[in-house]
């Protein structure tokens, strides 16, 4: 009990003092002038279907900002519909086209460009954006002033839409983020406490990136990482609410670190941080929500009232009331329209209800009942396919698996066999998993789908087995479609260079 005191009286000294600190309205930078125009590279990623693409390098061009000071690259990830036109006759756009046969992601993408430019002399900071963005015309040049105060920060996103088109728990999720971003982010920003990473949009110093070296921008539990590094190197990722960008509601993602990663930081760093922003940052990550503080403050009320404790009674609700009030204050300064203050306060049931969904004995019962529900459907085929080893050939056979729907390769050669041992959505993942195994050990699988002239065709399946040869045939004739499968092979057979994808 004594534990659970300490812990809930930490909580609302903390809670307390970014109430009062959002208390005091930030003064309104009229004049952004600095004596320093920085050279400025913007890095636009676009992975999937992305028509706002178009949209976001025009408003990248037309900024107010020095054009020599701001050059841009677009990393186009495995675009669907890619629209490579729009930059073929554009000299200010560098555009990079990954066409391999999954998207690498972001993480990978942008460890990749970083370590490229890292070469490139008189960079002096980099500008990160999601593709799905919009931005204002002086976007830039409020990156420029704001680039003499922090190493690295984030804008607020806003995003444009109607709470009518989506769902009630989408609503939910965000005002919550709203919430966060008004009040907690811009507080800590204040204090200058560090906010968790977006990789969707952040800004930072060349000189820190070669610092802290490359990506892993995994999933939005890795960015916690990285901020965490961040952190322990003295740097706090600012939040900046007089930067905006804007993104379309319907494509909201909730960037909140699932609470098991937020512990599991949390015990991992505790006695490891090196510095006191470190510390602050995975403390405030075991912060408690609104239910769990009501709950914690009724039993030490309760137990207060009736048996004797370290501090009174009264004492224990004084705190929960000046919680309360801290509370009230935050609402107003997070700037909450009166409609939103239903989907804020269920927030916390949301929570709840997650965590109990994703409980691993009530995720083990929802499989299992999902599983008996579900008829067991196996199909299987069987091909020849060819292993090199640079210099002879082995004929050999693979097993293709369906397994629910699930894919798996099976690997048969000389009377020995190897199963993959992933459960993949589509064949051309799991014959990859196959591919990369055989790497292991000095072999190439001779498949199409390895074959550098293979482009693969998106019909809408499953799996994605087909595909199309651009192997420049002698008497080909130009604009010719040869259809082909991802296990197929032909004597063209080229392996894919995955340095010459850029």
């Amino acid at each position: 009990m004594t534990l659970l005191y300490f812990y809930i009286t930490i909580f609302t000294i903390y809670f307390t003092i970014l109430s009062i600190v959002s208390l005091k309205s930030q003064k309104k930078i009229r004049d952004k002038y600095t004596s320093k125009d920085s050279n400025i590279c913007v890095i636009v990623y676009a992975s999937g279907e992305v028509p706002m693409l178009e949209n976001l390098v025009k408003q990248l061009k037309n900024q107010t900002y020095l054009h020599h000071k701001y050059t841009i690259y677009v990393i186009l990830d495995k675009v669907e519909n890619p629209p490579e036109f729009i930059f073929q006759t554009d000299l200010d756009i560098n555009l990079i086209n990954i066409n391999n046969l999954e998207p690498i992601g972001k993480s990978q993408a942008y460890s990749i460009i970083g370590e490229k430019l890292s070469e490139v002399p008189n960079i002096d900071a980099y500008v990160f954006l999601d593709a799905k963005n919009y931005i204002d015309s002086d976007f830039m040049s409020n990156v420029n002033f704001y680039l003499s105060k922090h190493d690295v920060f984030i804008p607020e996103i806003n995003y444009i839409g109607e709470y009518k088109d989506m769902k009630f728990w989408d609503c939910v999720r965000v005002t919550y983020t709203r919430y966060i971003e008004n009040f907690i982010y811009t507080s800590r920003s204040r204090l200058g406490l560090t906010n968790l990473i977006n990789t969707d949009a952040f800004v930072i110093k060349h000189d820190l990136l070669n610092k802290i070296g490359s990506f892993d921008f995994r999933d939005k539990n890795s960015e916690m990482q990285y901020t965490l590094k961040l952190a322990n190197i003295g740097c706090e990722c600012a939040f900046i609410p007089e930067l905006k960008i804007y993104k379309a509601i319907n494509s909201y993602d909730l960037r909140i670190p699932s609470l098991s990663k937020r512990f599991q930081l949390f015990w991992s760093n505790f006695s490891s941080c090196k510095t006191f922003k470190g510390f602050e940052y995975i403390c405030s990550q075991v912060t408690p929500n609104f239910l769990t503080c009501l709950f914690i403050y009724l039993v030490l009320i309760s137990h207060t009232s009736k048996f004797p404790f370290i501090v009174s009674y009264t004492v224990i609700l004084i705190s929960a009331i000046i919680l309360s009030l801290a509370f009230c204050a935050s609402l107003i300064n997070a700037q909450i329209y009166a409609k939103e203050y239903l989907y804020l306060f269920s927030y916390p049931i949301y929570s709840i209800a997650h965590i109990i969904k994703h409980f691993p004995l009530i995720r083990f019962v929802r499989n299992l009942i999902s599983k008996s529900n579900r008829k067991h459907v196996v199909e299987k085929m069987t091909t020849d396919v060819f292993v090199t080893d640079g210099t002879n050939d082995y004929k050999c056979k693979i097993e293709l698996i369906s397994d629910n729907g699930l894919a798996k390769v099976r690997f048969f050669n000389r009377g020995k066999s190897y199963t993959t041992k992933n459960n993949h959505l589509r064949m051309v993942d799991a014959i990859k998993e196959l591919a990369v195994k055989m790497e292991d050990y000095g072999l190439s699988l001779k498949a199409c789908q390895c074959c550098k002239y293979f482009q693969p065709v998106i019909d809408g399946s499953t799996n994605m087995v087909t595909g199309c040869c651009k192997c420049n045939f002698e008497g080909r004739v130009d604009g010719d479609m040869i259809p082909t499968l991802i296990w197929n092979t032909c004597p063209k057979f080229e392996k894919i260079n995955i340095v010459s994808l850029f």
